[in-house]
């Protein structure tokens, strides 16, 4: 068993500012209701847009592929909170991949696949996103060693400074977002000194529990070696026979109470297995 801890970067601070965020409350099914912070999963999927190279590769054939790191959010900076405001959307009642055979294109004025649904989302919002790159020991193997360069050099070095040098462009892979993909990160820059108080935020203010993130290790942990693969385009999970609803079949979420302090909000370590 490898015992080497992980290696992570030095702090990085993002401000990041938009029209519109919504950060949907999963306990709300139909209605979209936003919750009345950032996400410190929506954070990562900001930080992701700009530079992400995952650990765990979807594809069978690269699943021995270690190599990437990890986004840690450690702190959530308040500087706007938002307003809450409500709006009425069209929505199709059904997925792309879902088109009844006997619809006629993707019109949202016809009753029958349109669907009127009301969000309460966030109006002009800003933040300060702190998170660190974390490359775990298991990246860096190979055959069962350790290989050059060093997980603490990838970590504290490389990546770092990709991160850096491509938010100072403006570089993404993709638009980054404020929870929903319509919401869109206005803009962006790199904070070298994040202050220790924000400007006019309260000293002390709770926001109850709020989504941290998922943990995916029970989903990586079922998708078997490819020896045993049936398809080299994604895992073969065989359906268990009491459904996919049991422990270990799905994501687990996880919930964390959410305080800033100076408005800050600090993000508690996840729970390894």
């Amino acid at each position: 068993m490898n015992n080497t801890p992980v290696m992570r970067s030095n702090a990085i601070c993002l401000r990041v500012k938009g029209p519109f965020a919504c950060f949907t409350r999963p306990e709300f099914h139909v209605e979209r209701v936003s919750y009345p912070v950032i996400t410190p999963s929506a954070a990562r999927g900001i930080l992701e847009a700009i530079l992400m190279k995952p650990i765990e590769k979807p594809e069978a054939g690269k699943r021995h592929n270690k190599v990437g790191f990890r986004w840690v959010i450690t702190r959530l900076g308040i500087i706007k909170k938002g307003t809450m405001f409500s709006i009425l959307r069209n929505e199709l009642g059904y997925g792309a991949h879902q088109k009844p055979e006997n619809a006629t294109g993707y019109d949202i004025n016809g009753d029958r696949i349109r669907a009127q649904r009301h969000s309460l989302i966030l109006k002009d919002v800003e933040y300060l996103i702190e998170a660190v790159i974390e490359v775990p020991p298991e990246a860096r193997l190979r055959g069962g060693r350790q290989v050059r360069p060093s997980a603490e050099w990838l970590g504290r070095n490389k990546y770092h400074q990709m991160f850096l040098r491509r938010a100072r462009a403006g570089q993404c892979f993709y638009q980054p977002f404020f929870g929903c993909r319509e919401f869109s990160v206005a803009e962006w820059e790199v904070v070298e000194r994040p202050p220790e108080k924000i400007p006019d935020q309260p000293p002390e203010e709770k926001f109850g529990m709020i989504f941290r993130d998922f943990d995916f290790k029970p989903m990586w942990d079922r998708w078997q070696p490819r020896d045993v693969q049936q398809n080299d385009c994604h895992p073969f999970v065989p359906r268990p026979a009491n459904g996919w609803d049991q422990p270990g079949q799905r994501p687990d979420p996880k919930h964390f109470s959410a305080e800033a302090v100076n408005g800050w909000i600090t993000v508690p370590e996840r729970s390894e297995p």
